[in-house]
């Protein structure tokens, strides 16, 4: 028998959540300024929550890193090209990982959840849906990680996955051909099933290197930072 638990504020946190959301949006689109302080009384106001979910989505930005505590309140805190360039190698390692664990078990395990976010991303193309392409492209790279049966591997890659998702539809798909976009994880997959290891981590390597280059040339148009010089490897 389950021993009693200690009730947890479960409509609470959904609001927090969504709170973060919605902040989350407007520092990655530019409507919330580098070092702008957030006051948490006129939030709650403008979004018609209490101020306990305001608190709550504060310090999930604050884990983020798109926020920080200064006295008593938050501010806005800068996003750098060192940012982006740091969650896309972090995104490479796991998900080199992931593809690697996936392929060396036998048989393969059940790719059906990445064909099924290909044919949300499908969709998305064809209505030119921009957020709904951005939710079905991470849908896949997490799914690529469940996939792979290493629970933290997973678990690592989704505390990622809200500012990715946030800075993807608002940079990387709105030049994009969608459906050449689509066609790449395609190939992914294609090639996981194949077997050949070194082609499909080739072809994920520059899948994410292309998605970086197109991501840190719109966030500099966004924020007016320049992007920086790769250092050679």
């Amino acid at each position: 028998m389950t021993p009693p638990l200690t009730p947890v504020r479960v409509v609470r946190e959904a609001l927090g959540q969504q709170v973060a959301n919605h902040l989350r949006q407007a520092i990655v689109r530019g409507q919330l300024a580098t070092g702008q302080r957030l006051v948490e009384t006129d939030i709650a106001e403008s979004l018609e929550v209490s101020r306990g979910p305001v608190r709550d989505g504060f310090k999930i930005l604050e884990v983020e890193g798109l926020i920080a505590k200064r006295g008593q309140g938050y501010v806005v805190l800068s996003l750098a090209d060192s940012d982006i360039r740091e969650l896309y190698s972090l995104r490479e390692a796991l998900e080199s990982l992931a593809l690697r664990l996936t392929m060396e078990q036998s048989p393969l395990p059940d790719l059906m959840p990445l064909r099924e976010a290909i044919a949300h991303m499908r969709i998305a193309a064809e209505t030119k849906d921009l957020q709904a392409f951005a939710r079905a492209d991470i849908g896949f790279h997490a799914a690529m990680c469940d996939v792979s049966g290493h629970r933290r591997v997973a678990s690592v890659w989704r505390q990622h996955e809200p500012i990715t998702t946030a800075l993807i539809g608002a940079t990387v798909l709105l030049d994009s051909d969608l459906h050449k976009t689509t066609d790449r994880h395609l190939d992914i997959v294609r090639l996981i099933e194949a077997g050949d290891i070194d082609d499909a981590l080739a072809e994920l390597h520059d899948h994410l290197h292309g998605s970086e280059q197109n991501m840190r040339e719109a966030w500099s148009k966004i924020s007016g930072d320049p992007v920086e010089a790769e250092q050679p490897s």
